[in-house]
């Protein structure tokens, strides 16, 4: 196998990486999107409860299933993490909702930059192997350079 070949068989494996690394970025966006409007609904959620004093309301719980539920005692809790949950008022759930949902956007906007870049490298590399294979073919005579009729 010549320089040539190794050259271009190396530029469209890291292309097919960098292909591989594009995907993964694009799933982890979506996945961090969907979670920023998670957020986005909690944090309304939360502060109209807030607002609320003996009313009642229907609570989903799954299925498409509603209960009904008076409010009396605001009560909310919020998950710290590994399946452990902390009650607080919710006033402070909403603060916490969003500095996370800040969070969330701050990793989107980095992850977004990354795409970015590794989208430029691909077109860039993309261009220098087709201009090497280009080149590789007209040295082993597949193509005269000169247009055929």
């Amino acid at each position: 196998m010549s320089e040539a070949e190794r050259e271009i068989e190396q530029g469209i494996a890291t292309l097919e990486a960098i292909k591989v690394h594009i995907d993964n970025l694009q799933k982890q966006i979506a996945t961090i999107e969907l979670s920023i409007q998670e957020h986005e609904r909690a944090i309304e959620t939360m502060e109209n409860y807030s607002k609320m004093t003996d009313e009642e309301i229907l609570v989903p719980i799954g299925a498409g299933v509603f209960i009904s539920a008076r409010i009396k005692d605001k009560r909310a809790l919020i998950t710290i993490g590994n399946s452990l949950y902390t009650e607080l008022p919710p006033e402070k759930i909403s603060e916490k909702l969003k500095k996370r949902k800040e969070d969330l956007e701050k990793l989107k906007e980095k992850l977004t930059q990354d795409l970015y870049k590794l989208q430029e490298n691909y077109a860039l590399l993309s261009a220098r192997v087709e201009e090497n294979y280009r080149k590789y073919l007209q040295e082993k005579g597949n193509i005269t350079g000169t247009p055929t009729k």
